[in-house]
């Protein structure tokens, strides 16, 4: 029997729908392209021009190659740790659209209002309370619109594990629906591997414990369900593969007890980005417990899995951060506003006006995730977020991508320190050649082959240095055993602006608002100019 706290059909509720609709596609689709890619965006969005040129996740871009970390992700010359699809269709926004940023992150903008239609038409027929806490929750949650502006795999793998997990809870054993869910089952596991094992799991153990007596087996259903993802998922799995690629070492650091430290970090830093609101979802085991809400439970349980094994897995290292990676939870989020709102909705149980300001309290501002004690103080992040994709901030990158096509001609080289920040500037400005991406300690290892010395660090001089904020004193500390080589370089410029790329998907990197004060030695960019050997010191 279906409950009346959450069912009530035949009410009018366009307007709402078409209400969130049009908000979360303004959330999505303002300023899109005004940003200039980050760093992650960046490699991404590189190995799509690769596609363009030759069909595979090429990483030799003319005269530049594409080695984040010396090459980690590549073999071969190619891309082979990351999953394909994400890239490919960034590939075809570039044909279609030509190459931009605006291109780059389209069809992930795309994936995130395909998310909330989905989701729209999963609830249609939950009562106007319910369908309202659910939708505040989904429109105030600034880290769902921002990982979906990013020209990375986060929405298509957040759009394709919330497909699956609704069709999952629709199925009464079709063979076509499994077909469906196999299918979309490969497009998730060709975006992130990790998604797709993390929601593999947690549906396994969701039909152990619930539905089990609910969908009866038979040969067609099991084949249709498993036979096209045993097929399709090793073919994808033997050509990109991480652990045939440097990223596989990488990722073994972690011992067994750094994993649950990484599981504690996950579940702080859910809460300090706005993926959850931590006390309210919390306090849905008590309510699960006290009511034995079936419902909730499992959402709940979900919950638990999914982060526990991604904590067991994730490719972070916590030696080298502070905080957890959220980027590989951000397909949890649908499931933990609704595990939310229907905590407002057991407390709020015979008082609508109540709920929904509970709502608005819980979902549109930080009070509940620790804003009186952050840094960020007591805000409403989504009005924040609203402002600035309407009047967005400087950053750094595009400041210097027009100084480098301005006064760096092409053929001329540039090495970027820190070396992460290279790869905005290759994507938005690729005419130099940018030098010194791979490490000394990789000689005899390289995954590109033979290439030009100027690709190696300190193998030859770089005719320009641009230095982003504090990485001067480093350089500085270098140039004297520089000097001793005959290498002598001048300071040629200041760019005064901050160094920092403040717009990154998560909120505890990320600033809403311009940062007017800064040290110009210490937190803007420096450029520094080879002098020849005949020109005055």
């Amino acid at each position: 029997m279906q409950n009346p706290i959450f069912y009530q059909r035949n009410i009018p509720q366009y307007a709402l729908w078409w209400s969130v609709i049009f908000l979360s596609s303004f959330f999505l689709f303002k300023n899109l392209g005004y940003y200039a890619l980050w760093d992650d965006e960046s490699v991404s969005a590189l190995v799509a021009n690769g596609i363009q040129r030759t069909g595979d996740t090429s990483a030799f871009l003319d005269h530049n190659i594409v080695a984040y970390r010396s090459g980690l992700l590549v073999r071969d010359g190619k891309d082979r740790s990351t999953p394909p699809l994400s890239t490919y269709l960034t590939a075809g926004a570039f044909s279609l659209l030509g190459v931009d940023a605006f291109s780059a992150r389209l069809p992930s903008a795309i994936f995130g209002i395909g998310t909330i239609v989905l989701l729209i038409w999963f609830c249609k027929n939950y009562t106007l309370k319910a369908q309202s806490i659910f939708y505040l929750g989904l429109v105030g949650n600034v880290s769902m619109f921002l990982f979906c502006r990013q020209a990375r795999y986060y929405a298509a793998g957040l759009f394709f594990s919330t497909l699956i997990a609704c069709m999952y809870l629709r199925w009464r054993g079709s063979c076509r629906e499994a077909m469906g869910m196999a299918l979309i089952g490969v497009f998730l596991f060709a975006t992130n591997y990790l998604a797709y094992v993390a929601l593999a799991i947690c549906l396994f153990i969701d039909w152990i414990l619930w539905r089990r007596e609910e969908i009866s087996w038979n040969i067609r259903n099991f084949l249709a369900l498993f036979l096209p993802q045993f097929i399709i998922i090793p073919c994808i799995a033997n050509i990109w593969n991480p652990f045939a690629t440097g990223f596989g070492k990488y990722v073994a650091k972690n011992t067994f007890w750094d994993r649950v430290e990484l599981f504690f970090w996950n579940l702080r830093d859910l809460n300090s980005a706005e993926f959850i609101v931590g006390p309210l979802l919390f306090a849905g085991f008590f309510l699960a417990w006290r009511h034995r809400d079936k419902i909730l439970t499992r959402m709940l349980l979900a919950f638990l899995v999914y982060v526990g094994f991604v904590s067991l897995v994730s490719p972070q290292t916590i030696s080298n951060t502070s905080v957890a990676d959220v980027r590989y939870l951000v397909p949890i989020i649908p499931l933990a506003v609704a595990a939310s709102s229907i905590v407002i909705l057991q407390l709020t149980r015979n008082y609508h006006i109540l709920g929904i300001g509970l709502a608005l309290l819980v979902f549109q501002t930080n009070i509940l995730n620790g804003g009186p004690i952050l840094a960020s103080g007591i805000r409403s992040t989504i009005a924040e977020f609203a402002h600035e994709i309407v009047f967005p901030l400087q950053e750094p990158y595009s400041i210097v991508s027009d100084w480098i096509g301005k006064n760096i001609c092409s053929g001329e080289s540039v090495a970027i320190f820190p070396d992460y920040m290279v790869y905005p500037l290759m994507f938005h400005n690729p005419s130099p050649t940018y030098a010194w991406q791979l490490k000394n300690e990789v000689v005899g290892k390289s995954p590109f082959g033979d290439v030009p010395d100027i690709h190696w660090e300190g193998r030859c001089p770089p005719d320009y240095f641009v230095i982003f904020g504090p990485a001067v004193v480093d350089f500085l500390k270098v140039a004297p055993l520089w000097n001793r080589r005959g290498w002598h370089y001048e300071h040629l410029a200041t760019i005064n602006a901050f160094w920092k790329d403040l717009y990154r998907p998560e909120l505890f990197w990320r600033t809403f608002r311009p940062i007017g004060q800064f040290d110009p030695d210490l937190e803007a960019i420096q450029i520094f100019r080879k002098v020849q050997q005949n020109d005055p010191l």
